[in-house]
């Protein structure tokens, strides 16, 4: 009988995981992410960014229509028209038509735009700084969806450790309950200290609650910043960034390349160009102008539709046509009045974003030095605060401590390791943003 229940079990759990591989089988397959992984999911899926993309290839489009306007304009027209009642005088006694009852005339037109006031020049160099600050703006977008990426990234991975912290926080008050309850049973522990130490386990399993539900509202929203669905079954793994590319040494030299990466500060650069060229876009309107036409025409003309036996009658000439502006009413300075003080404005907008810039730069630079000696001195006090409650349990398992000792060495703990957590997201955070602020965040 032994034997056959012991088989009978057997058989049961191998049904079981049958059921469970089967169940897991059916369900979605985890994905694995990682911070590049999330990076590379929010650059494809995006909408923000793929708008970008959407403005700089337009841009390119612009550019062509600006050149066109440089470029000869060649044009060719059919047309055919049929009489069906043809005027008609008398002459001589005799009835005489006007005219044939079939018409067709072909014509083709050449205008090439030999001088404009330098207005096509300054058009088509408008296009090429607007293609320039599509491609900034189209950098400046992909640096902050990697910089949301990063935050929520790193967002998840604080919670993750706050979970760990608070999970050992429980598995040590259960720990220190059980001490409690053995000395209660030999007579060393007062009713009020179980009380006491059972409402420690209590109050560190609302922590461990909060900290798993802060979990999954980490995860879904670093699922959401990379574009996947809130339910898809994922696998977060990494670490938090302690290392970045640029010369932490040397403030100035941060400063500087900011100055000269900044996606934002480059796209003004263009703006302000483009805004003079089109100064001398509104100043080439009162300025002459000269076009070469050139146009050809073939025309047939008969009763009968006949091609093959008619004769086409052709012509050909070419001409220069000269526009000379005379008065507007004063539109045209007007106009370039306008356009000068949108140079300004553009000049204005470059100056106050460089001073945000340099600001940005300092205050991300002065939040990693922070963060890195917070994390040096939290370092010793975690291993300091381990070491108090290791000391606190030995006197009272020894009869010489209280209970409070060790509620107070364990909040120390807790309180020691959630502060290097979170000193060292803060330093990844304050890494990510000082590239950011440089403008190299991603490249």
């Amino acid at each position: 009988m032994s034997r056959l229940r012991r088989i009978t079990k057997a058989v049961g759990k191998s049904w079981l995981w049958v059921v469970m591989l089967w169940s897991y089988s059916g369900a979605a397959e985890i994905l694995t992410l990682d911070l590049q992984k999330g990076l590379e999911l929010a650059r494809q899926n995006n909408e923000i960014l793929l708008q970008a993309h959407l403005d700089k290839a337009s841009s390119r489009e612009v550019y062509r229509q600006a050149r066109a306007a440089g470029l000869p304009q060649l044009s060719a027209s059919l047309n055919y028209s049929r009489n069906w009642l043809l005027p008609s005088f008398v002459f001589a006694g005799n009835a005489v038509k006007i005219g044939t009852e079939n018409n067709i005339a072909g014509n083709l037109n050449l205008r090439q735009r030999l001088y404009a006031g330098g207005g096509v020049r300054a058009a088509i160099d408008m296009a090429r700084h607007q293609m320039a600050m599509s491609g900034q703006s189209e950098r400046e977008q992909r640096q902050l969806v990697d910089a949301a990426v990063e935050e929520q990234y790193y967002g998840y991975l604080l919670a993750r450790e706050l979970l760990k912290v608070a999970h050992l926080a429980v598995a040590r008050a259960r720990s220190n309950h059980d001490q409690v309850l053995a000395r209660a049973r030999a007579g060393r522990a007062s009713q009020f200290d179980q009380l006491r130490a059972q409402v420690q386990v209590s109050s560190m399993r609302v922590d461990s609650i909060r900290a798993e539900n802060n979990l999954r509202l980490a995860q879904m929203a670093f699922k959401d910043v990379v574009g996947l669905a809130l339910d898809r079954p994922v696998a977060i793994q990494g670490v938090f960034r302690s290392a970045t590319v640029l010369d932490l040494s040397d403030l100035d030299a941060l400063l500087k390349q900011g100055i000269a990466r900044r996606p934002e500060l480059a796209r003004l650069e263009h703006q302000v160009d483009w805004q003079q060229r089109g100064v001398a876009v509104e100043r080439a309107a009162k300025r002459p102008s000269l076009e070469f036409v050139a146009t050809g025409q073939t025309q047939f003309q008969s009763d009968a539709f006949d091609l093959g036996n008619r004769e086409w009658r052709k012509s050909w000439n070419t001409g220069l046509v000269l526009a000379i502006p005379l008065f507007d009413g004063q539109l045209t300075g007007a106009r370039v009045a306008q356009a000068q003080q949108e140079v300004k404005r553009a000049e204005y907008d470059r100056q106050r974003l460089e001073r945000a810039v340099r600001l940005e730069i300092q205050q991300a630079y002065y939040d990693v030095q922070e963060a890195g000696e917070r994390i040096a001195a939290n370092r010793d006090a975690v291993h300091q605060a381990e070491k108090g409650l290791d000391i606190a349990e030995s006197r009272y398992g020894r009869g010489v401590g209280t209970q409070l000792e060790i509620l107070d060495a364990q909040l120390a703990l807790m309180q020691s390791q959630t502060e290097n957590a979170t000193a060292r997201r803060d330093r990844a955070l304050a890494l990510m943003r000082l590239e950011r602020a440089v403008g190299i965040l991603g490249e």
